[in-house]
């Protein structure tokens, strides 16, 4: 009988497998298939931190390009928006220098957008971008003063940038200067020429008026004196320190003088005569308060309005440079008991300003005369500018009780003995100070 056999059998095998020579042929076989001659090496699979880093890498090309499309849809958004803007978003302006008056107002730290919006808030020009374009060009602009403006309405953006800009419309502005006194003044000049040098109390009444189309409602000096006379000083901001001196003045129309500091000042167009009185007393007595003539006049042995009034007739009576000896010649002859015989406080006595005076002018019995009364008269006689009010605080150190203008500078000689200061008046004769 024929075997079916699977696989081949030599003959006399029997077909019977040993199962112990069988696994030893299996141990002693390789793991894989042998590789054919010439073949790679075979790459090993990748391990779990070789995937993670290669996700990374992916993740980060696909979030940098994800940016980049990004950015080129952003920039490209932009574009488009500048130029639709650009051909139809023109920024609103009005044509023209405008119509009706108004003034508006500039306040201490206001920037171009502040003022911008303002005029905007006054109906002065269309927009406030158009006003802020037109400023970024103007450097007058950008300078601009707090204070009241006369500008247009209805104006555009340059015409109102041209209106802010000019002088005469910078209106309500007010600048005293030192040595001025309330009341207008007669000058004399050395040859005998005369002029009238307006008062404080004419300067306020005329920079408080501000004709508007064509109209005025203004109050006159007269009215402004009515309030300068017999309003309570408390109720127009006189300093405190003043307040009692005012009130014991013996003529109401020098109780407030040397109160009012010379400066720069605001008044509010279309005021009351007590309230544009009241903003430059105020303001004044902000000024006083922030001098040390409190703790320097107690150092002194003085009052702080003795001080002012010290300082007034300084003020009159010497150029800056003298200040401070005349400072030193009035403290020497009131700690004397000497009369000061000032000839400023004689003039002023007359609402006159001169370097000479006469017998009959310095027999005036004024108690403002100090030829006349003796000791300090009751109030100052000016408003007295910073360098007089530091050199009464801080006269200079001399035994000086004389002192004359010897030339038309207005430059001292100062002296201790009545021999050394008739000398001095000669000399100011000879130079043609006076006769």
């Amino acid at each position: 009988m024929t075997d079916h056999l699977i696989f081949g059998r030599e003959p006399g095998e029997t077909g019977d497998v040993d199962v112990d020579e069988l696994k030893a042929a299996l141990a002693a076989a390789p793991d894989a298939d042998p590789e054919p001659p010439g073949a790679a090496p075979a790459t090993p699979d990748p391990t779990p931190e070789d995937r993670a880093r290669t996700a990374r890498r992916r993740h980060r090309t696909w979030l940098v390009f994800a940016v980049v499309v990004l950015l080129v849809i952003v920039a490209g958004l932009v574009a488009g928006f500048m130029i639709w803007r650009s051909g139809t978003d023109e920024v609103p302006d009005y044509a023209g220098p405008g119509d009706t008056e108004v003034v508006v107002r500039i306040q201490g730290g206001d920037g171009i957008k502040d003022i911008a919006q303002t005029l905007v808030g006054a109906g002065v020009v269309a927009s406030a971008e158009a006003f802020e374009q037109q400023a970024a060009l103007d450097g007058d602009v950008q300078a601009l003063k707090p204070g009241y403006y006369k500008v247009r309405q209805n104006a555009s953006a340059q015409a109102a940038a041209d209106a802010l800009v000019a002088k005469e419309n910078h209106v309500g502005h007010l600048r005293l200067i030192p040595g001025r006194q309330l009341t207008d003044v007669t000058a004399v000049g050395t040859d005998g020429s005369q002029n009238v040098v307006p008062g404080y109390i004419s300067e306020i009444a005329a920079a408080a008026c501000v004709p508007l189309n064509g109209q005025q409602d203004c109050f006159t000096a007269d009215d402004l004196w009515q309030v300068a006379t017999t309003a309570d000083p408390a109720s127009l901001g006189v300093v405190e320190w003043a307040a009692d001196g005012v009130r014991a003045a013996p003529d109401p129309r020098k109780r407030l003088e040397g109160t009012i500091m010379p400066g720069d000042f605001d008044i509010p167009p279309g005021s009351t005569p007590e309230q544009a009185l009241k903003a430059v007393v105020s303001a004044s007595a902000a000024m006083w308060n922030g001098t040390d003539i409190i703790a320097d006049a107690a150092r002194l042995g003085i009052t702080p309005y003795q001080a002012a009034i010290i300082a007034s007739i300084v003020e009159r009576e010497g150029i800056t440079a003298d200040m401070p000896k005349v400072a030193r010649v009035i403290d020497n002859r009131l700690a004397a008991g000497m009369k000061l015989e000032m000839d400023s406080t004689v003039n002023y006595a007359l609402d006159r300003a001169s370097i000479a005076t006469s017998a009959a002018d310095r027999a005036n019995p004024s108690p403002w005369n100090t030829y006349y009364a003796a000791g300090l008269p009751p109030t100052p006689i000016t408003s007295p500018g910073p360098n007089a009010v530091a050199a009464a605080l801080d006269p200079a150190a001399g035994s000086w009780m004389f002192f004359v203008k010897i030339d038309n500078t207005g430059a001292s000689c100062f002296s201790i003995t009545v021999e050394q200061h008739e000398a001095c008046v000669a000399q100011a004769r000879a130079n043609g100070v006076f006769g």
